[in-house]
């Protein structure tokens, strides 16, 4: 039975695959997040549904994201003992130099659909288009003079990101492959990336006649992920993924606007502030939206 478990050990040592990077410095693209607003009127029927239009404007901005540390990665003990790293393979602990660059100018198409129920309360749902799809679900109260209410969403992108670091790779071989194991520093300039971004919103505005007041604010995380592609380990254009060791700092966004609705089309223009979680720095933009309002089941 010992000798069994010693091979099963040493077939996870022998075929196991470590990929992983510090990143020293980095820049990388970042859009604003969905523009959700709320219904911004009175609801009078039960199902109640919303198509719009949204743009944000405003001159892209740098941002730097101070604060951020490359955590050890490749000093475990149990990946010392079962893949045979060794101390000179170590990655220490360093800081990050990160940041995002915020483009501002976006067009995005959106539609959502609620549910009002008696005591007006309501939930829905919705999906859109800016830059790349997203999805998201809302609750709130809707009353005859205010609405307050709540979404979380979850979206696609693609995004360029130029970055550097220290870049450390395992491959234990197999009986037909011999082993591979480097270390060294490594630069990628605007290289593009499909990942996915998540967030909350929460809103709020108060109504009269054909006007409205509204305030929105949400926090994202605009890069939700945990690797980054790296190195060519084997052969040409074969780029291999490598886990970071931190997560991408989340971003607030705020957003205060006012709103004309004649009819079934509404008009919103607003202002709206980006800055971060954990810095103080303050960036400024214009959103703009047309929305078309419909009932029926």
């Amino acid at each position: 039975m010992r000798l069994l478990y010693i091979i099963f050990l040493f077939l996870i040592a022998s075929c196991a695959t470590v990929s992983e990077m510090n990143v020293e410095k980095g820049t990388f693209q970042t859009i604003k997040p969905p523009n959700i607003y709320g219904n911004g009127r009175y609801l009078t029927n039960e199902t109640n549904s919303i198509i719009s239009y949204n743009a944000n404007i405003g001159k892209n901005k740098t941002i730097p994201l101070p604060g951020i540390t490359n955590e050890r990665t490749s000093c475990d003990e149990h990946e010392l003992l079962y893949l045979k790293l060794y101390n000179e393979f170590c990655m220490q602990k360093t800081p990050a130099n990160i940041n995002y660059r915020l483009i501002e100018n976006t067009l995005g198409i959106q539609f959502n659909k609620t549910t009002k129920n008696s005591n007006d309360s309501y939930f829905g749902w919705g999906v859109g288009v800016q830059n790349q799809p997203y999805g998201f679900l809302m609750l709130g109260y809707n009353g005859k003079f205010f609405e307050v209410g709540g979404a979380g969403f979850w979206g696609l992108t693609i995004n360029k990101a130029s970055y550097e670091g220290m870049w450390y790779f395992y491959h234990g071989g197999t009986f037909a492959e011999s082993e591979v194991e480097k270390l060294e520093y490594i630069k990628f300039k605007d290289v593009t990336i499909f990942h996915s971004y998540v967030g909350a919103a929460a809103h709020a505005s108060y109504y009269w006649e054909k006007f409205a007041l509204s305030y929105a604010a949400s926090i994202t995380n605009p890069w939700f992920v945990n690797e980054l592609p790296a190195g060519f380990p084997f052969k040409e254009n074969d780029l291999r993924d490598a886990f970071i060791s931190f997560w991408f700092p989340a971003l607030l966004m705020q957003d205060i606007g006012i709103s004309y609705t004649p009819n079934k089309i509404k008009y919103r223009l607003g202002i709206n502030q980006i800055t971060g979680v954990k810095f103080p720095r303050q960036y400024w933009g214009f959103s703009v939206q047309m929305a078309y309002l419909f009932s029926g089941d």
